[in-house]
Formats: C-alpha cells, sequence, structure tokens
C-alpha cells in the first residue's frame, strides 16, 4: 500500500474556470498526472487530461463541457486523490449551496459527490438558480425553515422536485426582531443565545432528525438538498449528524461547518443594521455568522447528556447500526 497522501481541492473561479491544487506527501519530485471526467461514476470514465510537476501545485483548467459539474483525479506514486470537484455551486442568489461530497472517512472511504447538498434560501431562486438545481437532478428538497417563514416565503422550485417540510428554530433574519428591540443585547449576549438555540434544536427537534434520516435511507430520494433561511445553523447541525454517521473526523466536520462564512455576508443580510449601535451591530454579525463555539458547545452537550454523539443518533434520532450500513452504501464511493 503507497505511503503516498494526495490532498487537492478543485474550485471555480469568476471566469468559470476550474483551478485544481493540490498537496503531496511526503514533499517529492516528480509528475503527478491529471484525470477528468464529467461523470464520477466509476474510475474507468476519468480520461488522461495532463501531467505536470508535483512542485507547480496548482493548474487552471477550462470546462470541457456544458455540464454544471467536473470531476477530476490525480495520481502520482502510487496513489490517487479520490474523486474531486468543487464544493461551491455558485447561484445568482441562492447563498450557501454547496455539496457534502468528498470527504474522507476515519477508515479512507470517500463520500460521493451530488447525493447530498445544502443551501440557504431557496425563495429567491431566480430562473438560472431554479435550472442549475434541476441540472443537478436534485429530487428531494428538505426545508428546515420555521412554519412562519416557510408561508411567507415560499419556495421556487420545479413542481417536480418532492418538497418535505421539517421545520426547526434556526436562526435567520426573523428571528433577530426581538433581539434587535434590546438596546443592550451585545455579542456576548448573542454567541449565549445561539449556543443555547442550538440545544434547543437537538433536544426538541429530534423527530425532524430523526425523520430525515428516514428520508435518506430511501433511495428514490437522492439527490437532496437540505435548505433553510441562511443554511448554517439547523442545516449546519443536520450535516454534521450526516457526516458523523458516515465515519467522518471532527476536525473535517468542523471545516464543513465553519465553510458557511465565507459563503455569508452578514452585511447583506435583509436587516437595517447600519441605525444600529455598534454593540447590536455585532450581536447581529455574531448571530448571521458561524461559530466553532457554537458548535462545540451543542456537541459538549449532547456528549454529557447521551454519553457520546454515537448514543444520541440510535436512542434519539433512531440512526441504527442498519441505518448507518444503509447510508454508507447510497453515500460512499465504492471503488
Amino acid at each position: 500500500m503507497s505511503t503516498v497522501k494526495i490532498t487537492s481541492v478543485v474550485e471555480k473561479d469568476r471566469e468559470g474556470d476550474y483551478l485544481l491544487k493540490w498537496e503531496v506527501s511526503p514533499d517529492q519530485e516528480g509528475n503527478i498526472d491529471i484525470y477528468s471526467s464529467h461523470t464520477d461514476s466509476s474510475f474507468t470514465s476519468f480520461a488522461p487530461l495532463t501531467s505536470k510537476k508535483i512542485a507547480d501545485q496548482v493548474l487552471r483548467v477550462s470546462p470541457t463541457g456544458s455540464e454544471v459539474r467536473e470531476f477530476f483525479m490525480l495520481r502520482t506514486g502510487g496513489a490517487y486523490s479520490g474523486v474531486v470537484a468543487n464544493r461551491i455551486i455558485e447561484m445568482d442568489n441562492i447563498k450557501n449551496f454547496r455539496d457534502l461530497g468528498g470527504y474522507f472517512t476515519a477508515d479512507n472511504r470517500q463520500i460521493k459527490w451530488g447525493v447530498i447538498y445544502r443551501s440557504g434560501n431557496l425563495s429567491d431562486a431566480s430562473l438560472y438558480d431554479q435550472d442549475r438545481i434541476r441540472r443537478l437532478n436534485i429530487k428531494t428538497v428538505i426545508d428546515f425553515r420555521s412554519v412562519k417563514t416557510a408561508k411567507k416565503y415560499p419556495l421556487l422550485l420545479h413542481p417536480s422536485i418532492r418538497k418535505i417540510a421539517l421545520p426547526l428554530s434556526p436562526m435567520d433574519g426573523e428571528k433577530l426582531d426581538d433581539q434587535l428591540n434590546n438596546e443592550n443585547f451585545d455579542r456576548s449576549d448573542a454567541i449565549r443565545y445561539v449556543q443555547e438555540s442550538y440545544v434547543d434544536i437537538v433536544e426538541n427537534h429530534k423527530e425532524q432528525f430523526g425523520e430525515m434520516f428516514d428520508i435518506m435511507t430511501n433511495d428514490s430520494n437522492y439527490p437532496i438538498l437540505l435548505t433553510e433561511s441562511l443554511g448554517k445553523d439547523g442545516v449546519g447541525l443536520a450535516s454534521y449528524f450526516i457526516l458523523y454517521a458516515l465515519g467522518v473526523p471532527h476536525i473535517a466536520l468542523e471545516d464543513d461547518y465553519m465553510l458557511s462564512n465565507r459563503e455569508i455576508d452578514p452585511a447583506k443580510a435583509k436587516i437595517d443594521a447600519q441605525n444600529l449601535s455598534e454593540p447590536l451591530q455585532e450581536a447581529v454579525t455574531a448571530m448571521l455568522s458561524v461559530n466553532r463555539a457554537y458548535l462545540n458547545y451543542v456537541i459538549d452537550h449532547i456528549k454529557e447528556k447521551y454519553g457520546s454523539v454515537d448514543n444520541y443518533l440510535e436512542k434519539e434520532l433512531r440512526v441504527t447500526s442498519g441505518k448507518k450500513s444503509l447510508l454508507r452504501k447510497y453515500l460512499l464511493y465504492q471503488f
């Protein structure tokens, strides 16, 4: 078995090109072979693209077709990178739209790209956004928004897409109103408020999370999109539980959770923050962002009350070993 490890990511730049980056450990000289494909169904679908020096560490690739996604694979020294694709899916009006695929489990299995997506608000989706969702072949949308928010802002989706409402109590613009009326509310208060809200979500919405896992054990529901107003709180916790159940290490779970800060700009939220005091503006920013302290607080709560995240998943969300096996069958590459 090769001791060489390739770590690689790909992003789309503003010109629409793919920017492929890699690192090889241990450090070495030589070339790295790069393959591309319009499908990730098997290794045989990947065709040679080019060969570059390992030390180059980056390659710009122009799209070879009109598909929404392109997949890559890198090989050197008897090792391969796994399937590499862009995690962020660029949309016009939908924020924080990304793929939960590509992460590796503790036993070095890789999650499939294009089966589980997560996003912010879909109610402002442009025709371009709706077309991209259709081209991603999404069959099921799980909507975690509150009943009030969902009624006020209906989803804009093709009628063929199944919409399932599993209302949580995530932080969004609607939930900030009461807090903004308190002039003494500051960043520290906001952090505590979000932390306690996360505990409320995991304690009082177990049925919704359990139903989410039930939906995921039916392969006819895939691909699935998890959504809410900002796509960071309820969706963040749901994504954590899904990736955890698949065996993804905690550091990768944190990284996925924190990626929302890159995709959400609090300054562009539908809140008139300019007329607020500086402490309130800082509080708004804290509530519209993610923070490791939010995630770790609720995970520590789960461990303290239930003994482990595994116990919480099994005893409270009904995620049995049988369900985990099905999830691994549907969501992990078999090659």
